[in-house]
Formats: C-alpha cells, sequence, structure tokens
C-alpha cells in the first residue's frame, strides 16, 4: 500500500501484550452486553484515541501482533460504529486503508483531544441511548484533563485510562524512581494533565468526581 510504504510497525513488549488481550477480553464482554438491551435498545460504540496503525511487531518473537482497534473491529456481535484517532498520519492511512469498505468507521488524523471533544463525545450522549467504551492509551503525556472530566460527566463511556508509568518517572519523579508509591504517580499524572487543584483530592476523590466511569485502570 502506498500511505505505508515507510510505515516502521511499533515494537511491543510482554506487559504491553497482556494489556491489548484484557482491552480485547473487555471489548468482546462489553458489546455483547450492550448489543443485548432491547428496552432500550443501546447504540454502543468504540473509541480509539490513540489508535497507532492496527497492528504491532511483538519483541519476544518478531510476528505482527493485532492492535486495539483491529481486536475491536473483530468483536463479534460488531459495535455500532468505530471512532479511531491518531496523530501519525501514516498510522492513519493505514487504518483507513485497512477499514475504507466499512461504512461504521470514522477516522480523525489530529489532535485527540480536541477531535474527542468535538467531534466524538457529542455523538454518545445518555439521552440519546448510546454508550461508548473509549480507549485512552497515550504515547507519552498529551492527554488534557478536560477529556476525562468530560467523559466522567456525561455517564455514557466507559474509559480505559494507561498511565504512562514511564513518562511520568522522566517527568515527574526522576529524582525517586525507586519506591514511588503507586497514589503518587496517580496523582502526578493527574498534575501532568493540567489539573493541580483536583490532584490534591488523591485519585478516590478524582474517580468520584468524574462520576465514577473511569472504570478500568492498567
Amino acid at each position: 500500500m502506498s500511505g505505508t510504504r515507510r510505515l516502521k510497525f511499533d515494537e511491543i513488549g510482554y506487559w504491553s501484550e497482556i494489556k491489548l488481550d484484557i482491552v480485547k477480553d473487555y471489548a468482546s464482554a462489553y458489546s455483547q452486553i450492550l448489543a443485548a438491551q432491547t428496552k432500550p435498545s443501546l447504540h454502543h460504540v468504540y473509541i480509539d484515541a490513540f489508535a497507532g496503525a492496527g497492528v504491532h511487531i511483538s519483541k519476544a518473537t518478531g510476528e505482527y501482533v493485532h492492535g486495539s482497534p483491529t481486536n475491536a473491529l473483530l468483536v463479534q456481535p460488531p459495535f455500532r460504529e468505530y471512532y479511531l484517532i491518531d496523530i501519525d498520519r501514516q498510522k492513519v492511512t493505514r487504518l483507513r486503508d485497512e477499514t475504507k469498505d466499512r461504512k461504521d468507521v470514522h477516522i480523525d488524523e489530529g489532535d485527540c483531544n480536541r477531535i474527542l471533544l468535538e467531534k466524538v463525545f457529542p455523538n454518545v450522549r445518555w439521552e440519546q441511548y448510546r454508550r461508548g467504551l473509549c480507549l485512552l492509551d497515550p504515547y507519552g503525556l498529551q492527554l488534557d484533563w478536560k477529556v476525562i472530566e468530560t467523559a466522567g460527566k456525561m455517564r455514557s463511556i466507559d474509559m480505559f485510562l494507561n498511565f504512562p508509568v514511564a513518562d511520568m518517572n522522566r517527568n515527574v519523579l526522576w529524582r525517586q524512581p525507586a519506591g514511588v508509591d503507586t497514589r503518587r504517580l496517580t496523582e502526578c499524572f493527574f498534575l501532568l494533565l493540567g489539573e493541580s487543584g483536583v490532584v490534591a483530592r488523591r485519585c478516590s476523590g478524582l474517580i468520584e468526581e468524574c462520576g465514577g466511569r473511569i472504570g478500568p485502570v492498567f
């Protein structure tokens, strides 16, 4: 494919492969449960804000591994719609090539914070009987607190949030890389997202403030 000729797939380690399996299993169960709802019928969607190219390379085996969007697209029963976002043009091009025959897939290139708030979340409203499973697995510290806050208050979105511990260590905790309290990592993550006033309430308070919809974190 011309759009992916020079694309280098990301190499992922053992824990990333486990993470992909967890998300895949959760997405499958989520879709089965919501597709079965009839009173009322729910329109459930899958949202991947850092979708990547849809394929990775395993460091352990050197083989190709399905990425989170590809796994989601294979879920049965399927989600009603898919919203895939990435800032990398080559990765977006590959996703578009792979899904060009699917009208249920919406792909955007650019800043996921803006795209989620302006284009995606408005289409997943509680009062319209729409529900969404949203994966936030940032490459670094690109995620804006407003995204998490908005998703939580909407009540219609279940969120998988990956804490980029390596980036937090490099940017905040590099002076004490060993023996860091997990709660401290959580606080620093939200601090880096730019909501220092909320951080002081610690993780449990943050979850409650967002309506309790930040479920699985890994």
